[in-house]
């Protein structure tokens, strides 16, 4: 009996062994949380940091920087769109402040704690579907804006290009041509240097409409009285800037003035559409003392 005993024991180890490695990985519990853009810059996310537990955060752009009050506190690394947190302490608090390469900066609260988490968190951010932005990384929307032609005139660039030339269709109600920013869509110069002939402007601009608004980067053109002054946008010239509804974007213009005339009256024009195309604005309109280095708001 004390020999079959062991027997029956190494019997059953065997047995449990071989069950659990037929059973082979199993899912453990949800680690992934889903929140608003919208949302995070107006109220942070709050984080429970464990030490030893790692956090990815999944956002919806580019990230172009990451300011903490606290260093020492969490270790931050960016990779893309991707930020990895993983806290170096046990205890305290502390914020960080991680801004988009779309000039939106979403906010995070974190507390510190021992280290009994789940090892690992995901948090993907997100736009709404309505509002999401263009990112080159990922697939376009139904009906992108057209490459640019290089040999249109830079109006004409700005105002339609092939997409935008397509026969309507039926039941569709397009807009008759551009209209004047309304209220809601708000263009400011906020700054600028000179160096030689060349003038760069910075620039905000607000939407604060309920549909998002793609402006093509080569569509900005400006004339001082009859003349043309060339201008573009500081960045890529390929992909569209959009804007958010309840976003502000910031930007800059280069401005070659050797072309302009002193004291002749100076016109710009950017035109903006909805993701469909059948509304158009224009935050341009006459800037008497652009090319003197001093901003207007329009």
């Amino acid at each position: 009996m004390k020999k079959i005993l062991p027997m029956l024991l190494l019997a059953f180890a065997t047995s449990s062994a071989f069950t659990a490695a037929a059973q082979g990985p199993t899912l453990g519990p949800a680690i992934t949380s889903t929140f608003s853009a919208l949302d995070l810059k107006e109220r942070p996310l709050m984080l429970t940091l464990h030490q030893g537990e790692m956090w990815q955060l999944d956002l919806p752009d580019t990230v172009s920087k990451v300011t903490s009050i606290r260093g020492d506190q969490v270790d931050v690394a960016v990779d893309g769109n991707i930020v990895q947190l993983k806290a170096a302490q046990n205890s305290g608090w502390g914020q960080l402040t991680i801004r988009l390469t779309n000039g939106d900066a979403l906010q995070f609260v974190y507390n510190l704690a021992s280290a009994n988490g789940k090892l690992i968190q995901r948090v993907v951010i997100n736009y709404p579907s309505d509002t999401a932005p263009m990112l080159a990384s990922q697939e376009a929307p139904t009906a992108p804006p057209a490459a640019p032609n290089p040999d249109l005139p830079l109006a004409k660039i700005g105002d339609a290009g092939p997409a935008a030339t397509r026969p309507p269709q039926p039941g569709e109600q397009v807009q008759a041509g551009p209209q004047p920013a309304p209220s809601w869509l708000s263009f400011a110069f906020t700054g600028g240097t000179r160096s030689g002939q060349s003038m760069t402007l910075n620039y905000s601009l607000t939407n604060k409409g309920q549909d998002a608004l793609l402006f093509n980067p080569r569509g900005v053109s400006m004339r001082a009285g009859t003349s043309n002054v060339p201008v573009s946008y500081l960045g890529d010239q390929n992909t569209p800037i959009r804007v958010n509804a309840g976003q502000t974007v910031f930007g800059s213009l280069v401005i070659d003035t050797s072309a302009s005339k002193m004291g002749a009256p100076v016109t710009w024009s950017w035109i903006g559409s909805t993701l469909d195309r059948q509304k158009q604005y224009d935050i341009g309109g006459p800037l008497a003392l652009v090319l003197s280095g001093v901003g207007n708001d329009h």
